[in-house]
């Protein structure tokens, strides 16, 4: 059995990925992985760099015997989750997955270099490959988003990568805001409309939107769903109260530690994408999805992030997860934010 671990790292993010690498080597050598399984397991470590870098990162890999270090000429420019930095990752993950495709694996691990792994990451996302003959080709352990804001993982569609945790009707929203929208929403309506104009009402509308996100929602997502059931897009939404013990199906995935099977692999691919959204909704909607692929969500086991932050020293903060550890909600997803040290 052949797994290879591809992690991207650019300058910016060496202080992470020294962190990143000791807890990957935890969670390769972790005995689970072999107790399973009576084939010889095989592990390759692909890192892709820039060139500047590359000496950097061969001084961190040296616990890795069997490693491939890809250095190339590039240069780290563009705001974070703009296209020309979303279109930077997806080069380094696809020089990297390919890179694993030579190598033939038979599993593809993606790590990203701020998410920190657990030690059992590994071998709980290989066990859920294996769930009932192979349900899943996708594997994914769950972490804080980068925003700080709910854990990644939960319910979406091909119009809406990511579904509305709180649509505008379950929101309170401002009348001279529900005004602007209903306005809006007439003249989108309106006969005869020509083309320009509802690419323009289209544009208006966007800008609304956006401020009625910021709406406080009029319950909270019990009261809600009591009234109206409905998918919503964020694990803390769309499956409350998950923790310790579960892995639940999902419709969306991050790549930060996300274990593929050779068909994921096979499909892991960015040909078309333009740097909308982030590269993991494409491949999950673009690659995936129309394969039939399906994508689990661990929560069982989970991820910390380090994020950046203005504020803290060095400009980095990690949101250190956990499961609550006794009460009513024992179990249950939590994160803290902390300073991030690399303790070496």
């Amino acid at each position: 059995m052949k797994i290879a671990t591809v992690i991207v790292a650019t300058k910016s993010y060496l202080d992470p990925l020294e962190v990143c690498l000791r807890r990957t080597r935890t969670a390769v050598d972790c005995p689970d992985i072999f107790n399973h399984n009576l084939e010889t397991v095989e592990h390759r470590l692909i890192v892709v760099t820039d060139k500047a870098s590359k000496t950097r990162v061969e001084e961190m890999t040296t616990d890795f015997e069997d490693r491939e270090i890809i250095a190339i000429e590039m240069e780290e420019s563009g705001e974070h989750y703009k296209k020309d930095r979303q279109i930077l990752i997806a080069s380094l993950q696809s020089t990297g997955f390919d890179a694993a495709r030579r190598w033939n694996c038979d599993f593809l691990w993606s790590v990203e270099a701020d998410v920190l792994v657990p030690h059992n990451a590994l071998s709980v996302s290989l066990d859920m490959l294996r769930f009932d003959g192979g349900y899943y080709d996708v594997s994914f352990v769950t972490y804080p988003s980068q925003g700080g804001g709910s854990f990644l993982g939960g319910y979406g569609s091909y119009q809406h990568p990511i579904a509305e945790d709180y649509l505008p009707e379950e929101r309170i929203i401002p009348s001279k805001l529900q005004l602007l929208m209903d306005s809006c929403e007439d003249r989108l309506k309106k006969e005869g409309i020509d083309r320009d104009s509802i690419e323009k009402e289209h544009k208006r509308m966007g800008r609304i939107l956006e401020k009625v996100k910021q709406c406080p929602p009029s319950g909270n997502v019990f009261e809600l769903n009591a009234k109206k059931w409905r998918r919503r897009g964020w694990l803390d939404n769309s499956h409350v109260g998950t923790g310790r013990g579960a892995v639940i199906e999902t419709d969306w995935t991050g790549l930060g530690c996300t274990l593929m099977s050779k068909k994921a692999a096979a499909l892991a691919h960015f040909d078309g994408y333009d740097g909308g959204g982030t590269q993991d909704l494409y491949l999950n909607w673009h690659k995936w999805k129309p394969e039939g692929l399906r994508f689990c969500c661990i929560t069982h086991t989970v991820c910390d992030h380090v994020v950046r932050d203005e504020k803290a020293e060095g400009g980095l903060t990690t949101l250190k997860s956990y499961h609550e550890a006794e009460g009513e909600t024992k179990g249950h997803l939590r994160y803290r934010r902390v300073p991030f040290h690399k303790f070496i």
